[in-house]
């Protein structure tokens, strides 16, 4: 599974392109991140991309939305951080890969991530999520 940098990277200017078009896995994609790539997607030229991104995804039944059990593993998290983290709470970015994480689990998929900031503290959290950093 990738975070929506990985995507949002290879779309303006092609990076991670092996790992996105490597033949011989099977990829999932995280309802959340799909929601990230809409709100981005303000052209015409740019809902195509997110359109025809999203096509295999769905086709196949891999796109991983979040369940009940997963919110409530969020809000524990959230209420869990240190103070010294609090200051992420507010942002809608970190709650949404906090959610991306908890997808990524469900089904036991490694998540590819150049975002070491945040999730650095959300794998502290859930020991069991394998990260994979680009």
């Amino acid at each position: 599974m990738f975070d929506t940098n990985i995507y949002v990277s290879w779309i303006r200017g092609k990076e991670h392109e092996e790992l996105i078009l490597k033949f011989g896995t099977v990829k999932y994609m995280s309802a959340v991140v799909l929601m990230e790539l809409w709100a981005g997607a303000r052209s015409k030229r740019a809902s195509r991309i997110v359109e025809t991104l999203q096509r295999p995804y769905l086709n196949a039944g891999r796109v991983i939305p979040l369940t009940l059990k997963n919110y409530i593993a969020a809000g524990q998290l959230i209420s869990d951080l240190p103070v010294s983290h609090k200051n992420l709470i507010g942002t809608s970015d970190f709650v949404n890969d906090i959610q991306i994480a908890l997808t990524a689990l469900s089904v036991g998929a490694a998540l590819y991530t150049s975002n070491r900031k945040h999730y650095n503290i959300i794998g502290s959290a859930l020991k069991s999520l394998h990260l994979v950093y680009v």
